[in-house]
């Protein structure tokens, strides 16, 4: 424990990535804060159809998620080696799978919405209301693929406070909009959800927009030309893909398991869908740290196995598996004692406001063991090019465990939602056991930017 606190260049490392890191995403979940808390004095219904949308917003981000996490364990590798020109091949093969996805996902949004909204729910007003903000929020989804795109690559080479920087001043522009569409100030029509979506729509213009000025500035490494990013060939791609796959499909699993949570809680009751909606917006505002954490360990732990130096890589994961649920067990103290104080903030019955409170204190207790599970996850494992265990781990722990005993609870035995919810969060349990065992044995150190023999680690 002392050795820990008292390695500088360890904290050096991780607090120059960690902040901004942790500071964008706290920034980027106040976005869905300021939306929900205003959508929120609209009325249950209106809360309840932003949150369903937001499932569908929330699959098609873990899938950019998938790719971008994919395309920054080659990235951090190649960092360490300072090699810039293949770092902008692999921005633009994740781009141009961004936009892939991002087409698709826009022409559902804009065909289909009713098909979309029905998979959650057959409320008709809830399903109108979210018709009405998915069909104008569609159009953000090439912003967004873009922004993430970018982001991922400007961090992953040090340089992580413009994310920051555009994130923040897109919140502020949401903020703003909001308060002007949604309500109908200086002059504006009372839009209600559609001018959430607006609102949202024109932050996330500004954000890309100022994400981009940074990445083309002079001191920007990832600065190219088309061709630059464009020139990749088959191999390249077979190789990024050898990686990224498990990945991506772990992004998609947890996804679908997110939404089929969001599934099995409205068969319960649409209060219940709300309640976990605003449990959710405020859990995210605690865990920003914790994926900061996961983020700047990945490239940590890459840059340090790109550069040949695996021994530290190990030192630095030994050092992040203790320090990790510590800060879960500080977050989770702090969430629990705050509960019904920021839940007062949302214009909801007294009935939904007791129910989101202990939610969140279900959330509370087992932050130590998500702090701990996310770190392995989207941090260690994945920056050290392990990526097929996570998926194996995700993909078992949801689907063969949660999503079978949360549906059987909630359909068969009508249990309540704060039952159902904690019986959901004992998948966290389970994967500790599996990714503690991962890490002693250090098969996840792996090289995955060129054809060396697979690198052997002293016990």
């Amino acid at each position: 424990m002392k050795r820990l606190f008292k390695d500088k260049e360890f904290f050096t490392t991780i607090l120059t990535l960690v902040i901004p890191i942790t500071l964008q995403n706290l920034i980027s979940s106040s976005l869905n804060m300021v939306d929900n808390v205003m959508i929120g004095r609209l009325g249950e219904n209106e809360i309840a159809a932003v949150g369903l949308v937001n499932q569908y917003f929330f699959i098609f981000m873990l899938c950019l998620s998938g790719i971008n996490a994919g395309a920054s364990i080659f990235m951090a590798q190649y960092w360490g080696r300072k090699d810039k020109s293949s770092i902008k091949k692999v921005l633009g093969l994740d781009l141009v799978l961004g936009t892939i996805a991002s087409v698709i996902f826009t022409l559902i949004a804009l065909f289909i919405p009713q098909s979309i909204m029905r998979v959650f729910t057959n409320e008709v007003i809830i399903i109108d209301l979210g018709v009405q903000y998915l069909r104008i929020i569609s159009i953000t989804f090439m912003l967004t693929n873009i922004t993430q795109g970018f982001s991922t690559a400007l961090r992953c080479t040090g340089i992580a406070k413009p994310p920051m920087f555009a994130s923040l001043i897109g919140v502020l522009t949401n903020a703003f909009l909001n308060w002007i569409f949604i309500f109908g100030n200086f002059g504006a029509p009372v839009m209600g959800v559609a001018g959430a979506a607006l609102a949202t729509s024109i932050a996330r213009l500004v954000e890309t927009a100022i994400v981009l000025v940074y990445a083309y500035s002079p001191q920007s490494v990832i600065r190219g030309k088309l061709r630059e990013f464009l020139n990749f060939n088959l191999e390249f791609i077979k190789n990024y893909f050898k990686t990224s796959y498990s990945v991506i499909l772990n992004e998609l699993v947890w996804a679908l398991g997110m939404t089929t949570y969001s599934v099995i809680y409205a068969r319960i009751g649409i209060k219940e869908v709300a309640s976990m909606q605003i449990a959710t917006t405020i859990n995210n505002m605690f865990m920003v740290l914790c994926i900061g954490l996961a983020v700047a360990a990945s490239i940590m732990v890459g840059n340090k196995i790109g550069a040949g130096e695996e021994e530290v890589a190990i030192n630095y994961a030994g050092k992040l598996g203790v320090l990790a649920p510590m800060i879960g067990v500080v977050i989770g103290a702090a969430l629990w004692i705050s509960a019904p104080v920021v839940t007062g903030a949302f214009k909801i019955s007294e009935d939904t406001i007791k129910l989101t409170v202990t939610v969140l204190r279900t959330m509370a207790f087992f932050a130590p063991l998500r702090f701990f599970n996310v770190l392995m996850i989207v941090g260690i494992f994945r920056g050290g090019g392990d990526t097929t265990y996570s998926m194996l781990v995700q993909l078992g722990t949801i689907w063969c465990f949660s999503i079978p005993v949360g549906f059987i609870g909630a359909v068969y035995f009508n249990l309540s939602l704060p039952a159902v919810y904690l019986i959901i969060c004992m998948e966290e349990l389970i994967k500790v056991i599996f990714e503690w065992a991962r890490l002693r044995s250090k098969k996840w150190i792996k090289s995955i930017i060129d054809d060396k023999e697979p690198i052997k680690i002293s016990a």
